[in-house]
């Protein structure tokens, strides 16, 4: 049973080192010019190397290179010993090709040294790619049999100037809501001096857009930047609005640190005290939301700081009213009891004077019989 374990070991691992050594491996990134997204119609030349060991590839082997340009042409410059920057003495042949794809056969390539390929595409972006991402060119190797190799250059956005619209009204909603929000949290006494000058950014942003529809590569990088600084904005909304929170919540504390200190521990002080429990707890849960965020805030964290803003305020409210009475009168200095406290001292009052009262009687008595 061992021996038969260790010959089917034995025969995976010759499996893995022939695919290996039939597989093409050797290549650099493509260079892709213009590099980053594109738009429909536009030229594009995409270049890259690719080096083969000696013997890498068989003569029944081919690579095939692909492109999803528009008449695209080909050029295929092969190199015996590797290509010299200086020196094109080492150029062995030149092909051209048009079409989607180009194929080099094994017989092109089984030089029996190293060989390095340049292969040059060049075309347009086709109409069928807005909106779509491509990889400008791709290779891969077919063998006869055993492993495949490929590569494809990184992907490109190509821009879609019929999704302009829709995304100009999408960013200019969101604006508008951010800005109702900035209104509504300013009159809660948030400093939203940080936010409107990262909204008014999103906003000159939005109508740079607005105004290059016609040129949908710089259109469109305007609404990327508007949508950026929007993002930015909402950030800097959660954050004030936590920061005006954790103000609230002090001040809440002194204050029901006050009213105990005056002896104030009815039901209004208890349920004061309830309540700020429950803003400290929203507050906390959107402060760890807000501080495990990355580059944006999501809705909920936004609907989290704006429900933990305004419970503090109105809670904040209530204590207020409650010190500010508590600081009315010198007989709130005894809380709640002031009320039994007034009717004890009224009590004693009216008995010393009765008392005096019959003393002075029993005196003015005493006189008369005297």
């Amino acid at each position: 049973m061992k021996k038969i374990t260790y010959f089917l070991i034995a025969l995976l691992l010759c499996a893995a080192f022939v695919g290996t050594a039939s597989a093409w491996q050797s290549n650099t990134e493509a260079v892709i010019t213009p590099s980053g997204n594109l738009v429909a119609g536009e030229s594009v030349i995409a270049t890259m190397n690719v080096v083969l060991g000696k013997g890498e590839l068989d003569t029944t082997d081919s690579l095939q290179f692909t492109s999803p340009l528009k008449s695209a042409a080909w050029t295929v410059d092969v190199y015996r010993g590797g290509k010299k920057s200086t020196d094109e003495t080492t150029k062995t042949t030149s092909l051209k090709y048009s079409g989607m794809y180009c194929t080099l056969d094994g017989f092109t390539l089984s030089y029996d040294e190293v060989i390095e390929i340049v292969v040059t595409v060049q075309g347009v972006v086709s109409d069928d790619s807005k909106g779509k991402e491509i990889h400008v060119i791709s290779v891969q190797q077919i063998p006869a049999g055993g492993a495949v190799s490929t590569y494809e250059s990184p992907a490109q956005l190509v821009y879609n100037p019929d999704n302009l619209p829709e995304q100009i009204e999408q960013i200019s909603t969101s604006i508008n809501d951010l800005d109702t929000q900035i209104t509504e949290i300013s009159k809660l006494g948030v400093d939203v001096s940080n936010i409107i000058s990262k909204l008014e950014i999103a906003r000159d942003d939005l109508n740079s857009a607005e105004n290059h529809m016609s040129d949908v590569a710089t259109a469109t990088k305007e609404l990327a930047s508007a949508s950026a600084a929007l993002v930015n904005a909402e950030k800097e909304m959660v954050n004030a609005a936590l920061i005006k929170t954790k103000s609230n919540l002090d001040t809440i504390d002194q204050n029901l640190a006050n009213l105990n200190a005056k002896g104030w521990n009815d039901n209004r002080v208890i349920l004061l005290s309830t309540s700020k429990e429950t803003a400290q707890n929203l507050y906390n849960t959107a402060k760890s939301a807000y501080d495990a965020s990355t580059s944006s805030v999501s809705s909920s964290l936004k609907s989290q700081s704006l429900e933990a803003l305004n419970k503090s305020t109105s809670t904040l409210e209530t204590s207020n009213a409650l010190w500010e009475e508590a600081q009315k009168s010198p007989l709130d200095a005894v809380g709640p009891y002031a009320m039994y406290i007034v009717i004890g001292v009224v009590a004693i009052l009216v008995i010393v004077g009765a008392i005096i009262v019959i003393r002075r009687r029993n005196e003015n008595d005493w006189d008369e019989l005297g």
